[in-house]
């Protein structure tokens, strides 16, 4: 999954980049940290995949987060300009939208390794996190997830989005219903319906939902609020609900700079 529509900085956040080779070798599994790992197996209705996708990742002292969250907000700003490795991401990228999860995690985190300075090196992480976090016997909801990003790959929006609410339908509980629910939102901004892409956007950054990709669906349920014409402050709202609930995300400048903005304009 790209983590949605973000932007990229042109300079390179020189400590991810050199922190990014080793925490994805802490991270691998033993066999493929010492390169004589076998060909991947996939598991087929068989839960995780246990040599390529780490059971638990070490966590950073005092932090409460895991080195892959860390390093993924590092990165969602900060990516360098440089598209060394594309083949091998979209080798990746193939494997997860075929099902073939395990494969994917190995080759996303070869990818991410032996190019670092890729800009997809953060979704790469995330389609990592993704398969992680998500697996489950028959892994029918990841499944269900990969082909729907399949689909709006190809330019099928539609067929997406009715694949995401199918999903929604069917698996009304899994963790991976935030994602759907980003996706609607984003292909619901993209037709230019502001009020369904904040509807969706909200379920998303609910406080209960601990769903990371909550910063975002508040920046970008604001940015529509923003992009309606409505009252500013509403807006303003969900920028400082951003702030104050994810004061150090990657989002957190932009937003900083966007609430000056509004704040300026609402005392003229």
């Amino acid at each position: 999954m790209r983590i949605h529509s973000r932007a990229h900085a042109a300079r390179a956040s020189t400590i991810a980049c050199l922190a990014l080779p080793g925490l994805l070798y802490a991270l691998a599994a033993p066999a493929a940290r010492a390169h004589a790992a076998p060909a991947p197996v996939d598991s087929a209705g068989a839960g995780y995949g246990p040599l390529y996708v780490a059971p638990s990742l070490p966590r950073l002292p005092g932090k409460g987060k895991d080195v892959y969250h860390t390093l993924l907000g590092s990165l969602s700003i900060n990516a360098p300009q440089d598209s060394l490795g594309r083949g091998e991401y979209e080798e990746a990228r193939r494997l997860f939208e075929t099902g073939l999860f395990d494969s994917a995690a190995v080759q996303f985190q070869r990818f991410a390794l032996h190019y670092p300075r890729n800009l997809l090196v953060n979704d790469a992480i995330e389609r990592v996190l993704l398969i992680r976090d998500n697996r489950e016997p028959g892994d029918e909801a990841l499944k269900l997830y990969a082909h729907t990003l399949a689909l709006r790959t190809s330019g099928l929006a539609d067929s997406a989005a009715s694949a995401a609410r199918s999903g929604l339908e069917r698996f009304p509980n899994a963790r991976i219903r935030y994602h759907w629910q980003y996706l609607l939102a984003e292909i619901a901004r993209e037709r230019g319906d502001h009020p369904t892409a904040i509807r969706w956007a909200l379920l998303v950054a609910d406080s209960t939902s601990k769903s990371r990709l909550s910063p975002y669906a508040l920046k970008l349920a604001g940015d529509e609020t923003v992009a309606m014409g409505e009252d500013p402050a509403k807006a303003l709202r969900l920028y400082q609900a951003l702030l104050e609930r994810y004061p150090a995300s990657p989002l957190a400048p932009p937003v900083r700079a966007q609430v000056m903005e509004i704040r300026k304009k609402l005392q003229l």
